[in-house]
């Protein structure tokens, strides 16, 4: 038998001073009179597995049994092995203990076959055999049938999901929600990011256009500067050439004239000579005196024309030196100049050649540095920046393309998950529905399990209708129905639902407290006849009225009260 309950033990527990009460698989009648300790028995089942709705509204410590400090409760379940192995695979004894100390002074704590463990690890082992104690429909204490009928359709959903083993689907979606909200939230962050980001690097990619059109006209206004240098360059050149091109004329200028100074001095020599001639035949009484006498004459002249055009000569020669030193000198200021251009020109760069003149390249130096000027100032660590921002963008950028691609998939596998749900959910409540109205059916009644809002996940939820004696089927609630009625209908629908709880162990209290005898005796048949059906599940009813017929495959405990204190037999026998 999958890990049902085999012993309940209560220690100082409200009105049992001590008391084991066996249960066997199948139907199990916990009977006895108002007072006798009979929900107590359910109670002491709960609070050692932990259940939630024992510990609201209430102390723990005042189930502590009067005049006692402590009180001790302990659930024993069957843990043999089957087929699959053991249903609790943790452990290796046969039975396994869950225990649950409970002192005056305030502190509880639980215990696992002696060890131990915090609420949590409790839960997880009863998870393993479907066994929720906080589940209304697997626990129902007293007043709880009519309890359910107070919860809202959505609530309703849960609880029967839960029962029935697809409270994991549900599970699943609430992740995936969570993953699609995180999903969500890390968008629209990212996104938010981005969009700062994309502010930023707006900026920055102005500043990085200006600083590259900036970049681009000081470039442009460099090689200006270049192609300047060296067209002064190119002019001095030409100047040079000139200037030497003047002082080789001039050289041979007055190269001709000292030819000519040369010339003059050898025509004077002759002259001299001639004329001491003339004279020596006039001193020598030469016949023809008149003759030679105007022939003296002629070469004095000669002589004075020549001479003067001689010094004439050396005048010109001594300006033209003049000039030549003066050019001479001016040639080597240019040389030296040139030579300091040239290095300036080396500065900026290789030698360029150009046929614009300097005014037109100075013209354009100009436009180039208003257009600089224009630009204004830009950061110094513009690069940077714009490097740092674009990469920041475009990882922002593909975080928000993971992100998106993210949101998708989360959404695509929340509508999977849905759907396997919904359609899980519909198969399932189909079949409950037609048991229900079955089992309706046996109190001349006719209703209907529904889903409503099945399209919204989170509107989801169950509905019961249910019409008596001919009636027309109404939505079941606290106002419409008797509070026979409403039992009989949450009792046919707990009892459809018995195909397809999970829980090995079923209990309820007191569900009868308010039907008339024919239909409680309907109801108990309808039980027994489940628990002979399925072997396999162990139900737990609790009643304070007498039963109708007992059937012989039953554990009947009875309840009674002895000296204020509650003691629980089988047919008769004590078991305390």
């Amino acid at each position: 038998m999958p890990a049902m309950l085999r012993e309940v033990i209560l220690e100082d527990f409200m009105s049992y001073r001590y008391a084991r009460i066996p249960f066997k698989p199948g139907l199990n009648i916990i009977t006895g009179p108002n007072g006798s300790g009979k929900s107590s028995i359910l109670l002491g089942i709960s609070v050692a597995l932990g259940q939630t709705y024992t510990e609201r509204g209430r102390r723990l410590s005042d189930l502590i049994r009067r005049g006692r400090s402590i009180a001790r409760v302990t659930v024993v379940l069957d843990n043999r092995v089957e087929d699959d192995g053991r249903p609790l695979p943790w452990f290796r004894s046969d039975e396994v203990f869950f225990t649950r100390y409970i002192r005056s002074d305030g502190q509880y704590w639980h215990e696992v076959n002696g060890r131990r463990v915090p609420k949590l690890e409790v839960y997880r082992y009863l998870s393993r055999i479907g066994l929720n104690p906080d589940n209304m429909l697997i626990i129902m204490h007293q007043n709880m049938v009519e309890e359910f009928v107070f919860l809202s359709p959505q609530e309703k959903l849960q609880v029967v999901e839960d029962a029935i083993g697809l409270g994991k689907y549900r599970r699943r979606i609430i992740a995936a929600l969570r993953k699609l909200e995180h999903s969500r939230g890390e968008e629209a962050k990212i996104r938010e990011m981005l969009s700062k980001a994309e502010e930023s690097l707006q900026y920055w990619s102005e500043m990085y256009s200006r600083f590259l059109k900036k970049k681009s006209l000081t470039s442009k206004l460099q090689e200006l500067e270049r192609e300047k240098a060296w067209i002064n360059v190119r002019d001095r050149e030409k100047e040079l050439v000139e200037l030497e091109e003047k002082v080789r004329e001039l050289r041979e200028t007055i190269l001709g004239e000292e030819r000519k100074l040369e010339e003059f001095d050898n025509v004077l020599s002759k002259l001299r000579e001639d004329i001491a001639g003339v004279e020596e035949k006039i001193v020598s009484g030469v016949s023809d005196v008149a003759t030679y006498i105007k022939l003296l004459r002629n070469n004095w002249l000669n002589y004075a024309e020549t001479l003067s055009e001689e010094k004439l000569a050396k005048f010109r020669i001594s300006l033209l030196q003049r000039e030549l030193k003066s050019l001479i000198l001016e040639e080597r200021k240019l040389k030296r100049r040139l030579r300091e251009l040239t290095r300036k020109a080396l500065e900026y760069g290789e030698r360029v050649e150009s046929d614009r003149s300097i005014i037109e390249v100075e013209e354009e130096i100009r436009r180039i540095e208003l257009s600089i000027a224009s630009i204004g100032d830009i950061p110094g660590n513009v690069v940077e920046a714009y490097s740092k921002y674009s990469s920041v963008f475009e990882e922002l950028k593909k975080r928000a393309e993971e992100a998106a691609e993210n949101r998708r998939r989360a959404l695509d596998e929340l509508g999977k998950r849905i759907e396997v749900w919904r359609s899980k959910l519909v198969s399932t409540i189909s079949r409950v529905a037609e048991s229900y109205r079955i089992f309706l059916d046996r109190f001349n009644a006719v209703g209907d399990v529904k889903l409503v809002d099945l399209d919204d996940f989170e509107k989801a939820g169950l509905e019961l209708t249910v019409g008596f004696r001919g009636m027309e089927p109404s939505l079941l609630d606290p106002y419409t129905q008797s509070g026979g009625e409403r039992a009989t209908a949450v009792m046919c629908f707990l009892l459809a639902l018995q195909n397809y709880i999970k829980s090995p162990m079923r209990a309820v209290d007191e569900f009868d407290v308010h039907m008339d005898p024919q239909n409680r005796t309907a109801i108990l048949d309808i039980i027994i006849e489940l628990a002979r059906k399925n072997r396999g599940v162990q139900y737990i009813m609790i009643t304070p009225g007498p039963l109708s017929r007992i059937p012989d495959d039953a554990n009947i405990i009875v309840v009674q009260k002895v000296k204020a204190a509650s003691t629980p037999s089988i047919l008769g026998e004590n078991v305390e």
